[in-house]
């Protein structure tokens, strides 16, 4: 290549900087030479403003009087240059984050006569880099956080997991996750899926039945989600997880209260063989008539029953709703050869069933809870008989 034609290059290299980045030059004293539109854009001056002055004016007065910041132009000097990034102060004052290189520029003697500084504007990725940094500090002080390689093995994991499952990060470090499985779980096809499915780029949510150190159980609201590297390639998975197996505990034990009162509430009772009674008390639902039917047909099953009082004189309203769920229990208790007799029906409750036009069919009725008992003796050949004792 002639001298011609690598000057020509070197030119064209120099203007494509010149285009592309901020470029500015110094006197080997830190004052300032020259700056092109691109820099002069990126702090906010125009080239009258700081023609002459020193650089320092880029700096804040901290860093500038600092030994530091001496030290700097000390390696300029000896023709050492210098690279990173840098926190610099526009005119408005407002921080700028530059991705740079001071560049020594030698003379024939081999000395350096002055100083070129090429600057790209990293201060959005900057920013956009510290509140990532932020949320990940916000998760890791709030939440259990832990990192696998794809294979499942224990990468590291932060303070909050470690102590929710009971393990110091010795302990579970190199290991594979499904140390936190039950056995049978960990050598199901369903676990090795669940690898697969990570090991492929898709994240799982859910919650999670886990086990900590000693077998305890726990169970943890979680996510498992892959890391991707610049080839969109999952290198790692990282979870996130909470524990609520509190929470948990305790809705499994307001659950079992819950199906203890409205068994209570369903109290089903033998007055004689073959003749049962159910007292219904307080309003009845789709929910608890469900559970008013279970109760009866098991008890009809346990005890041979023929007869069936439903005794509804506590319940406080009867509407179209409760009405068909009554009829749906008398249904299903005929189903089992047992007859339902319904009981307590009040003046007020029979105006109600006649304004909303329902009708109990076949369904036998009286008046109070004697009535039924009476009725029901009668069915099988007894009858009430009052004892006089004097």
């Amino acid at each position: 290549m002639s001298s011609k034609e690598n000057i020509d290059q070197n030119e064209a290299l120099v203007a494509a900087i010149q285009l592309s980045q901020g470029v500015i030059e110094f006197n080997l004293d830190g004052t300032i030479i020259s700056a092109n539109q691109s820099f002069l854009d990126l702090m906010g001056y125009s080239f009258a403003d700081i023609e002459g002055k020193h650089h320092k004016i880029f700096c804040s007065e901290t860093y500038a009087n600092s030994q530091e910041y001496a030290a700097f132009w000390e390696r300029l000097n000896q023709g050492e240059f210098d690279t990173g990034e840098y926190v610099r102060f526009g005119k408005d004052g407002e921080a700028v984050y530059i991705r740079a290189s001071y560049n020594p520029i030698i003379d024939e003697n081999g000395q350096p006569y002055k100083v070129i500084k090429i600057a790209s504007d990293v201060t959005t990725l900057k920013l956009e880099n510290a509140e990532a940094q932020s949320k990940v500090a916000a998760i890791d002080l709030s939440q259990g956080t832990i990192e696998f390689a794809m294979d499942g093995t224990i990468i590291t994991a932060n303070e909050s997991f470690l102590s929710t499952l009971g393990y110091s990060l010795d302990e579970i470090q190199g290991k594979h996750h499904s140390m936190f499985c039950d056995d049978a779980y960990a050598a199901s096809e369903d676990y090795a899926k669940f690898w697969e499915t990570l090991r492929s780029g898709t994240h799982h949510r859910g919650e999670f039945n886990r086990r900590g150190k000693n077998g305890r159980q726990l169970c943890i609201r979680a996510t498992y989600n892959p890391i991707f590297n610049l080839k969109n390639e999952p290198v790692k998975v990282l979870k996130i997880a909470d524990d609520i197996s509190k929470q948990r505990r305790m809705e499994a034990e307001r659950d079992k209260q819950q199906a203890l009162i409205m068994e209570m509430s369903t109290p089903v009772m033998q007055l004689w063989d073959n003749i049962l009674l159910l007292p219904v008390v307080g309003l009845v639902d789709s929910k608890r008539v469900q559970l008013i039917m279970e109760t009866a047909l098991q008890k009809i099953l346990d005890y041979q029953a023929k007869l069936l009082i439903l005794d509804i004189q506590g319940v406080p309203a009867v509407d179209s709703a409760v009405a068909n769920h009554l009829i749906q229990i008398t249904k299903a208790t005929r189903l089992m050869g047992c007859t339902s007799i319904v009981t307590g029906i009040s003046p007020e409750i029979s105006q109600a069933l006649v304004n909303l036009g329902i009708e109990l069919g076949d369904i036998q009725t009286q008046a109070t809870l004697k009535d039924g008992v009476s009725f029901s003796l009668a069915n099988l050949g007894m009858k009430l008989q009052t004892i006089n004792t004097n």
